[in-house]
C-alpha cells in the first residue's frame, strides 16, 4: 500500500511540474505592453510559486523555457552577441528560479510568509541584475550608440528598459506570490481535513 502512496505523490508532483511548466511556456508568450519600449510577461510569479512548492531545481527548471522562447524577441543583443545573449539570458533565469527556491527553503519553517515575500523580492532582483550585467558584459557599447541615436542618455535607455519591468515584476510578485501560495496551503490543509 505504501509504494502506490509514494507513487501516486510522485505522479501528482510530476503532474504539477509539467502543468507549471506549460504555464510558464503560455505566459512568456503573452506580451503586456508597458512603455514604448518594454513588455513585461507574468512569468516570474509562477517561478516563485514552483520553486517555493517543489525547490530550488524545478524553481530553475521553470525559467529555461520561458527564456528560450525569450531568444526570438532578445533583438539587439541576439544579434551583435548570440553566446552573451543566450549565457545572459539562461543563466538569469536559473540563478533566479534557484535562488527563489532556496531563500524559501531555508526561511519556510520558521516564517513562511516572510519567506515568500523574500524569495518574491529576489527573483527580480537577481533576474534584473543578471540581465544588466550581461547588457554591460556583451552589448554596451551597442546600447550606448542606440541610446545616441535616439536623442536620449543611456541611463533613460535603461530606466526605460529595465528599471520599469523590474518595478512591475517587483510589484506583481509581492501581490501574487504570497496570495497565491497561501490559498493553496489553505486549500491542501483542507484536504488533509
Amino acid at each position: 500500500m505504501e509504494n502506490n502512496i509514494g507513487k501516486n505523490n510522485m505522479t501528482r508532483k510530476i503532474t504539477i511540474i509539467g502543468i507549471l511548466t506549460a504555464l510558464t511556456a503560455v505566459l512568456a508568450m503573452i506580451k503586456i505592453p508597458i512603455a514604448s519600449t518594454t513588455t513585461i510577461t507574468l512569468v516570474l510569479p509562477v517561478v516563485v510559486i514552483g520553486a517555493a512548492l517543489f525547490g530550488p531545481f524545478v524553481g530553475a527548471w521553470l525559467t529555461v523555457i520561458p527564456n528560450i522562447i525569450a531568444f526570438g524577441e532578445a533583438g539587439i543583443f541576439l544579434v551583435e552577441s548570440p553566446a552573451g545573449c543566450v549565457a545572459t539570458l539562461l543563466l538569469k533565469g536559473i540563478l533566479a528560479g534557484f535562488a527563489a527556491g532556496a531563500f524559501y527553503k531555508l526561511l519556510s519553517a520558521k516564517h513562511p510568509t516572510g519567506a515568500v515575500i523574500c524569495a518574491a523580492v529576489l527573483t527580480p532582483v537577481i533576474n534584473t541584475g543578471v540581465f544588466l550585467l550581461g547588457c554591460y558584459l556583451f552589448i554596451w557599447d551597442k546600447l550606448i550608440a542606440l541610446a545616441g541615436e535616439n536623442g536620449i542618455g543611456i541611463g533613460m535607455l535603461i530606466v526605460g528598459m529595465v528599471v520599469i519591468n523590474f518595478v512591475i515584476e517587483l510589484v506583481l510578485n509581492l501581490v501574487l506570490c504570497p496570495t497565491i501560495l497561501r490559498i493553496i496551503h489553505i486549500l491542501a490543509r483542507k484536504k488533509e481535513n
